[in-house]
């Protein structure tokens, strides 16, 4: 309940008396509390769309009785979660979100201000998208207890958006540096967004463990770059890979002898064979296993990484062949 308070304290009037009035166990379950301007105030628990009266009661569909929020409110909240300081913020801003003190991260929908090819700002926000972070202690304890009790290896942790995989990456993060096995590894968190561990030297601040080093708004690969450098990590652990320059730097750390725990998003298992991000991952020979996520539950499959290369390898080679085979045709 912690991370929901940290959330609730910039909410006012009607609509903070609401969403304080909302049964705990209910409030407990909630991932995601959207904001629209003009619009009901929408609540996201296990994949469910909630709506929220005066009293703080909860249904699935909206009435009369509903709380909206209008455009007025919106941008005073908006302006309450960036601190009042618009300027402090105006790089997150630039790309769709900000991050709260207790490491929500808050998504930003408005009218991009662009300047040529680069957006230069974001004006009229029209909504908001708050992502409750958590700390689930033991989530990661089935991975933990399947892959780490013998060996130390690179693990690729994919799932759908708000499936787990932060929460999952925190709790790994927490555990091997803390006495996982009884011993209690280096690990580096590479943390861009602030959702990982939170804003540091803060009350709201998230747990990460004894023995962990935490890069704070660095852009991953120069985080990365800088943990292999100056931190000895025996494990680096970074949230939302998706760019070559990320790869190339982890890649890099392969070479000092660093173990990597991160993630990716996926859209469905099939991803994992077509998802170009992965492929160059997989491609470095480093990484063990894939933890494939389903749902909200924290559920993982656990899937030999080098089982999904060989088949990509497959498919592009199959594919290669047709292809050629066409133009012979023709």
């Amino acid at each position: 309940m912690n991370a929901v308070k940290g959330v609730l304290q910039y909410f006012g009037g009607e609509a903070g008396e609401a969403l304080c009035g909302i049964d705990k166990d209910i409030m407990s379950c909630i991932t995601e509390i959207r904001i629209r301007k003009n619009n009901f105030i929408v609540l996201v628990a296990k994949n469910t769309c909630l709506f929220v009266d005066k009293k703080g009661e909860i249904s699935e569909h909206p009435d009369s009785r509903c709380i909206k929020t209008n455009a007025d409110y919106v941008d005073r909240l908006f302006l309450k979660m960036c601190e009042y300081s618009i300027y402090s913020n105006e790089e997150q801003i630039k790309q769709g979100f900000i991050t709260l003190q207790n490491g929500a991260r808050v998504g930003i929908c408005g009218t991009a201000v662009m300047n040529k090819d680069r957006v230069a700002s974001v004006r009229n926000i029209t909504s908001l998208n708050i992502r409750i972070p958590r700390r689930i202690k033991g989530c990661s304890d089935s991975v933990l207890n399947c892959l780490y009790v013998n060996s130390f290896p690179s693990v690729i942790v994919a799932g759908m958006p708000a499936s787990g995989k932060t929460t999952l990456l925190r709790d790994m993060a927490y555990q091997l540096s803390n006495g996982f096995n009884d011993r209690y590894k280096k690990v580096a968190l590479i943390d861009e967004r602030g959702e990982l561990a939170g804003k540091p030297q803060t009350e709201s601040a998230l747990e990460t463990g004894v023995n962990t080093d935490v890069l704070s708004s660095f852009p991953k690969a120069l985080g990365i770059d800088i943990a292999t450098r100056t931190l000895s990590p025996e494990m680096i652990i970074c949230d939302e890979i998706s760019r070559e320059s990320e790869v190339e730097a982890i890649t890099a750390a392969f070479s000092s002898g660093i173990s990597f725990a991160l993630s990716v998003h996926i859209g469905s298992r099939a991803d994992l064979y077509r998802k170009s991000i992965i492929k160059k991952l997989l491609e470095t020979g480093e990484f063990s296993y894939i933890v494939l996520l389903c749902g909200v539950t924290y559920t993982a499959e656990i899937i030999d990484a080098q089982e999904v290369y060989s088949e990509i390898c497959r498919n592009n080679n199959s594919a290669s062949f047709n292809l050629h085979g066409g133009r012979g045709d023709v």
